[in-house]
């Protein structure tokens, strides 16, 4: 096995955090990575015939996105409720216990008692958001149209992000020469070379895209309307899809507003009440803070530093003690009239602004047994109400 060590501007976790999440992706010949504090650098797995210079050199032109202090990064944290929590190794009791078992990379069944809490989790969202805002249910296809992503930004926000969507070319020969080679020898990647129709599709990244597809060229009645929907919702992420924490495929669930300013936001303001509510009510170790976007972008810093500044992003971060760190539950997002204009969706005639809230429940799931362990007998009492409330099955 190769290392390669390159030296870290600093080690503030602001920085830390979007190093780790941009790693994965500085060369294919990156095999996995970690942060070495005490040495003040970072250590690469470089796979087998790697060239070191040219790795080198991609991963310090990456570490420069972030190393840039002309911006810097406004941290506002408006609730802390974290406390010291036993380790223990989740992950590894999950899959020996069978209540998710792993199906490809970033890829998971939920079972039993993780698949109960998921359904608890949506109940309570059901419970206290959707009827606090009387949201509409939507269903939403979990492809979405490559031209949709371009008019949100998608691809020159987070290319890394996306999982394209193709089918083989209507063509009676090529079909015939597909299914005989898999016939012959099973599938293997090098069968459909060749034999693709043109991408047009993508499996969706995000819940809120398919909603202002949906609204486009609308003319919508002051103050606006509110969506609630749930989406299988896909995002590679490399060697970041470890443990429930990143996921390549996860359920995401949303709340979405689109109308009138005042109406976006005082919705949203009121929606951060509940959720620090409930992380209280369930005695999670975590924080509401300002945050940014991964942007895989060469204009990283302005983007990230923009969210910030304006507080365009905040989130629910619970303590994983046995990986010492934190991870994102729940984001409440605002986007002022970006997808308004790109939608021409209009309300009062002016572009209409849109807000979103969402949760990611296998995190969820994650965080919670992470925190409180497997035996629901230990759990909060905020928590063990709530699951009896929407009906879960005890183990």
């Amino acid at each position: 096995m190769t290392e390669l060590s390159v030296e870290l501007a600093n080690l503030e976790d602001s920085y830390l955090n979007q190093v780790q999440y941009a790693l994965t992706f500085a060369s294919e010949s990156v095999e996995g990575y970690c942060i070495d504090r005490d040495a003040k650098s970072v250590r690469l797995r470089l796979r087998p015939g790697a060239d070191q210079e040219e790795v080198s050199a991609r991963v310090r032109q990456l570490l420069g996105r972030f190393e840039s202090g002309e911006f810097g990064f406004k941290s506002v944290v408006h609730m802390d409720r974290r406390r010291e929590l036993p380790k223990r190794d989740t992950w590894a009791e999950l899959l020996d216990r069978r209540w998710v078992t792993q199906v490809g990379e970033g890829q998971v069944i939920l079972r039993g008692p993780a698949a109960e809490l998921a359904r608890v989790i949506d109940h309570k969202v059901e419970s206290e958001f959707v009827r606090e805002f009387q949201a509409e249910h939507e269903i939403y296809p979990p492809t979405i149209n490559c031209r949709t992503l371009d008019r949100c930004g998608h691809f020159t926000s987070f290319p890394e992000h996306v999982d394209f969507v193709a089918h083989l070319r209507p063509d009676l020969e090529h079909l015939r020469s597909f299914a005989e080679r898999c016939r012959e020898r099973g599938w293997q990647p090098d069968h459909h070379e060749g034999k693709m129709h043109v991408v047009e599709l993508a499996i969706s990244p995000s819940c809120c895209y398919h909603c202002y597809e949906g609204m486009s060229e609308w003319r919508l009645p002051p103050p606006g309307r509110c969506v609630t929907a749930t989406l299988s919702c896909h995002r590679y992420e490399g060697a970041n899809h470890q443990s429930l924490a990143r996921l390549r495929s996860f359920t995401m669930r949303e709340v979405i507003w689109v109308g009138q300013p005042a109406f976006v936001l005082a919705a949203r303001a009121r929606a951060e009440e509940l959720i620090q509510r409930w992380a209280g009510d369930w005695e999670l170790s975590c924080t509401f803070e300002t945050a940014n976007d991964m942007f895989f972008t060469d204009d990283f810093a302005v983007k990230a530093s923009f969210q910030r500044q304006q507080e365009a992003k905040r989130e629910l971060r619970a303590d994983l003690p046995f990986e010492g760190q934190s991870l994102s539950l729940f984001s409440s997002n605002f986007h002022s009239a970006t997808f308004g204009k790109a939608f021409h969706i209009q309300v009062s005639e002016r572009p209409a602004t849109s807000g979103c809230i969402g949760w990611g429940y296998e995190r969820w799931v994650y965080a919670v047994f992470c925190q409180f362990g497997c035996d629901w007998r230990q759990w909060p009492d905020g928590l063990r109400r709530d699951w009896d409330a929407a009906g879960g099955r005890l183990w």
